[in-house]
């Protein structure tokens, strides 16, 4: 798995995240985690809003109405049978108005007219520059499908990588690790990824500076009174998650901030929220 990171982060270590109380004596002890907030950016531009559209209408007929005449003696050059069959074509005006230029109403946009090609006529390459430009669509079939595993879903939001660990209550939760001695939160979350998610998968670390700290209360009698995880922020450029058997993870998923809110438990939605984008 290929890493990216920035210079100048944090490198902020297990003992040194280690905190004490006010008396010098040790706090109640908690496992000390670094976690990762991996998200994949949106590949294409949002969805326009009726505003959007409206307003663009108004530019595009805007600019038409102030543009010059189309310069059909151009591509179609005076005395050839071109210009004739261009002409023939078009609506006929009134010269004598003052706003008639060139066949032209200069009041409104100008509709030009083109003369029917002959097929036979017509090459593959022409074929070519002519045909309609058809944009691709917006959905995909992981759309159509709401296939949440895909990174191919969704495309003009910011899809979250979520997991659900053995072991864990089955809850779904940011990936997670605890933080091995002589490790830092970076070197650490590297580690996690790459057991988690195995070795094809571009990541790059946003900083070593954590986006976000959750404490976990245990409710259980063990060891630790609870986890206390540090959170880093991450995107993924390509490759795919793919759960490693020792990794322990049962179930993971991409999704929107929106559709996080049903899946995350209420209280740790609540204090992840803060840290996603909108978009």
């Amino acid at each position: 798995m290929f890493f990216l990171r920035r210079s100048l982060a944090t490198s902020a270590t297990a003992d040194a995240l280690a905190i004490e109380s006010d008396s010098g004596s040790p706090a109640k002890e908690f496992k000390i985690m670094s976690g990762v907030i991996l998200s994949r950016p949106p590949i294409i531009t949002p969805e326009q809003t009726a505003f959007s559209k409206a307003y663009y209408h108004y530019q595009s007929e805007l600019y038409k109405r102030m543009s010059w005449t189309f310069p059909y003696w151009f591509y179609y050059p005076k005395g050839t049978l071109a210009e004739n069959e261009y002409t023939r074509v078009q609506p006929k005006l009134n010269e004598k108005d003052p706003d008639v230029l060139f066949n032209r109403d200069r009041n409104s946009k100008q509709d030009v007219v083109f003369p029917p090609r002959s097929v036979q006529r017509e090459t593959e390459e022409s074929a070519r520059i002519y045909a309609k430009i058809v944009p691709n669509p917006r959905t995909t079939i992981a759309d159509e499908e709401n296939n949440i595993r895909s990174l191919e879903r969704k495309l003009d939001r910011t899809l979250y990588l979520i997991v659900k660990r053995d072991g864990e209550s089955l809850e779904w939760s940011f990936p997670a690790t605890t933080i091995e001695s002589g490790e830092n939160l970076e070197s650490s979350s590297t580690r996690m990824l790459a057991q988690y998610g195995g070795e094809d998968m571009n990541i790059f670390l946003v900083s070593g500076t954590p986006a976000l700290y959750y404490k976990d209360v245990y409710e259980s009698d063990g060891k630790y009174e609870g986890a206390k995880i540090f959170y880093l922020k991450s995107r993924i450029f390509n490759g795919l998650f793919k759960p490693q058997k020792e990794s322990g993870i049962v179930d993971y998923a991409w999704l929107t901030k929106e559709e996080l809110s049903s899946y995350l438990d209420k209280q740790y939605w609540r204090k992840v929220a803060g840290a996603l984008s909108k978009q």
